[in-house]
């Protein structure tokens, strides 16, 4: 026996149904011609934002669908049972012959349209609790606008009801036992009683269409048993507020006879949103009781349509396993709960700023609309680009929605840092992320004036300042009262006042400390298991000098990219996690699709270290992508001849020619030329002067170079591009190969944080649950 799968909203991806639309013009052209667009170039082209919007999104997921079976069916694929989550139920009965495809997806669009119009709604996923704990959280807290929607697994449950009422009952499940809880970006309160006014405009259009007896049984999602005739149109305007049964329905093909091996799924990701249920689904009940099932059938007696045990959502994508979990052990009691209530952020957790805006404004607004913090990557950009992505985001997020701008040292040129406290101060960003100071200065401490109050026997501090330090003697300066000679000079020049001055004085210059370990980009190679405990105990005495502050955080960064390291550094003792590299390799990055095709391949030992570009003089060192890239060793090479060599002259002329051609693709003097054209006057004359000085800044052009042409995509010269990256890229990628994730196509950096969060609670239950010596083997109920 076999049944066939269609996955439901969540399912969509950007590039589904390639090479279908050409297999089947026909449907396609009725498509086109139904919904009035080319539902080919949404389905391959985009924009995400509009293939993720209801309206479009189950029309889109129908033709995929559809076409789908269609290619199966004309393969020789017979099937004996037909299942669709939610809105694929309608691809099912297409399948089925129960409608045509015309008219199945005139179903679809209109049902599409009015859901759409939900508003005020939200869901969210729970693990870890059965479908009877869920109604009694409902039920001993008096949850009136919450329902349970959609039954995925026995123990992977969606609630549903309005948006305030799911939010706030996160602490209730999560003390019920739940070892996850996830507010899912819907606005509408879907398979719940408040979709009621679209249930009945539904019933009124299906009132129009005769539905053919399917060739095919096709469960129903809300009986959890074979449609029939007569029932079909009833049952799916009910399927609107009613919850999904698809836990039961798999329970109940299982009874019949199949095994895991009978079911396929087909749509957009292969096998890897609802056959993944069919495995949870045996492992934590199998199937439905086979004696009762005859009696059943025998008494042919009609499905009626049931209270469910349980509900789940639109969205369809699984969560990765539910396990033993001991009390307590859930996202929510990762890290510290003060730094989310601090930083008003959802978990704790953070996407770190990448420069030349690799972390991006699409990347930032992304983290913030899902309640999480992440840096716009201003290093390397002019002050004109960083105002422009400031007023972007900030126009694109709700007021009070975390967000944070990277505040890079600029030693040799303290006035950018100037320039950028200027315009923090201008626009109101609260928060920065502080990298590569070695010494707090004057601009940091100005921009930490400006937002200090006093409120009663606390001490505020608007302005937040998040320094990134890989050194316990820098973490102390950042946990130190600004110095008192920058304060006297900020005095004197009329940028602080005397009342500023005495509250810096009493207040950190710091209210979180992220520890960074070996990472992409620039690096001091350390590592955490030393860093980190050296840090905490610095916080720790720091934190009882100031008693009129608030909580210092400290946190964990680089390396970071699978649950086991994760898990690691908060078992350290680590507030919060900030991730790097695996949000350069996702949609809303700021690079070329030719470096998230490269970083998408790599692995854990495919990075290199480099001299920094901009500091190769002092040996700064910088971890970048190797594998297929001639860059390490080039750059390498590049200071290597500086150090030998006192100019340019000196180089021996055959390598000299070597070097413009294979490096450059130019001479020397052309690089120069671009030099004199685009630094300040003074670094020219100086170069003029002094051939070494030229010499580093005609080398420098390279590195600059090599970096432009990576995040243009510049394909003539991808063997130069310089790409920072640390292994944990590799590490996730090895983390995620074979599910939906495995494209960067599909990653983006909220989903990551959701994943990567959940299994790292997941990971610490499990092992915590066999030292404890509960669930060894990783067994449970």
């Amino acid at each position: 026996m076999k049944a066939f799968l269609f996955p439901g909203q969540g399912a969509q991806r950007i590039g589904m149904g390639g090479g279908l639309f050409e297999a089947f013009p026909e449907q396609t052209a009725c498509a086109d011609s139904v919904l009035g667009y080319a539902v080919r170039e949404l389905c391959l082209a985009g924009p995400m934002e509009r293939l993720t919007q209801t309206q479009f999104t189950q029309p889109a997921l129908y033709v995929v669908g559809a076409l789908t079976w269609l290619k199966r069916r004309a393969e020789g694929a017979q099937a004996d049972y037909l299942l669709g989550h939610s809105v694929a139920e309608y691809i099912a009965l297409f399948a089925a012959g129960a409608v045509d495809f015309e008219t199945g997806l005139r179903l679809v669009q209109k049902r599409g349209a009015l859901m759409a119009e939900a508003t005020g709604g939200g869901m969210a996923a729970v693990l870890g609790l059965d479908a009877a704990q869920v109604e009694e959280v409902i039920r001993r807290h008096g949850l009136t606008d919450v329902f349970a929607a959609n039954v995925n697994t026995p123990k992977q449950i969606v609630v549903s009801g309005k948006r305030e009422a799911v939010v706030a009952a996160e602490p209730l499940f999560l003390e019920a036992g739940a070892s996850h809880y996830r507010v899912l970006q819907v606005s509408g309160a879907f398979h719940t009683p408040f979709m009621q006014p679209a249930r009945d405009a539904f019933a009124r259009f299906l009132a129009e269409i005769e539905f053919r007896a399917p060739a095919i049984p096709v469960i129903s999602n809300v009986t959890a048993r074979p449609h029939k005739p007569e029932t079909i149109a009833a049952l799916m305007a009910e399927q609107i507020t009613a919850p999904v049964r698809w836990s039961d329905s798999i329970r109940y093909l299982l009874a019949k006879g199949l095994a895991f091996e009978d079911f396929e799924e087909l749509g957009p990701a292969g096998g890897a949103v609802v056959k993944p249920m069919v495995k949870r689904t045996q492992l934590e009940a199998g199937p439905l009781d086979a004696a009762a099932l005859a009696a059943e059938e025998a008494a042919e007696q009609a499905p009626e349509t049931p209270a469910p045990e349980t509900p789940a959502p639109e969205t369809t994508a699984p969560v990765n396993g539910t396990h033993y979990r001991p009390a307590g052990i859930g996202i929510g009691t990762l890290g510290s709960q003060e730094f989310r209530e601090d930083f008003g952020v959802k978990y704790a957790y953070a996407a770190g700023a990448m420069y030349q805006g690799i972390a991006s404004v699409d990347l930032v607004v992304r983290m913030a609309k899902a309640g999480l913090l992440a840096f716009f990557g201003a290093g390397g950009l002019p002050m004109a680009a960083v105002e422009t992505a400031i007023q972007r985001i900030q126009a694109a997020i709700p007021a009070d929605a975390p967000f944070g701008m990277n505040f890079i040292a600029h030693t040799n040129f303290p006035q950018l840092e100037e320039d950028l406290t200027d315009l923090l101060l201008r626009y109101g960003v609260r928060v920065v992320e502080a990298s590569a100071f070695m010494e707090v200065t004057p601009a940091l401490v100005r921009y930490r004036a400006k937002g200090l109050s006093r409120e009663g026997n606390k001490i505020r501090a608007a302005n937040r300042i998040i320094a990134k330090v890989s050194r316990p003697d820098v973490a102390a300066q950042f946990l130190s009262p600004a110095p008192e000679r920058l304060l006297t000079r900020l005095l004197e020049s009329g940028s602080i006042t005397p009342d500023e001055a005495a509250l810096l004085r009493a207040v950190p210059m710091a209210d979180a400390l992220c520890v960074e370990s070996d990472s992409g980009g620039h690096t001091d190679q350390g590592m955490p298991f030393t860093l980190i405990p050296a840090t905490l105990k610095v916080r720790d005495e720091a934190q009882a000098r100031f008693p009129d502050f608030a909580r210092i955080h400290v946190g964990a960064g680089g390396g970071i990219g699978t649950p086991e390291a994760a898990a690691a550094v908060f078992v350290l003792g680590a507030d919060f996690i900030l991730t790097g590299s695996i949000n350069q390799c996702t949609v809303e990055a700021g690079t070329s699709d030719a470096v998230k095709d490269m970083l998408e391949g790599m692995n854990v030992y495919d990075t290199d270290y480099a001299p920094s570009g901009e500091m190769f003089e002092m040996g700064s060192k910088v971890q970048v992508l190797k594998k297929g890239l001639f860059f390490p060793a080039r750059a390498n090479k590049l200071v290597a001849l500086y150090r030998q060599h006192d100019s340019l002259e000196e180089i021996e002329a055959s390598l000299r020619r070597q070097i413009e051609e294979r490096y450059f693709k130019r001479s020397f003097e052309e690089v120069f030329a671009d030099v004199r054209a685009s630094y300040r006057a003074a670094e020219v004359e100086r170069a003029e002067r002094l051939p070494k000085h030229r010499m580093a800044l005609v080398f420098k052009r390279y590195f600059r170079d090599t970096t432009r042409w990576a995040l243009a995509g510049d394909l003539e010269h991808k063997v130069d591009f310089q790409v920072h990256c640390g292994p944990a890229l590799g590490a996730f990628n090895q983390w995620v190969a074979g599910s939906e994730l495995a494209s960067w196509r599909n990653r983006h950096p909220d989903l990551i944080a959701d994943r990567l969060m959940a299994e790292t609670a997941d990971l610490l239950s499990r092992r915590f649950s066999i030292l404890f010596g509960k669930g060894a083997g990783g067994g449970g109920p």
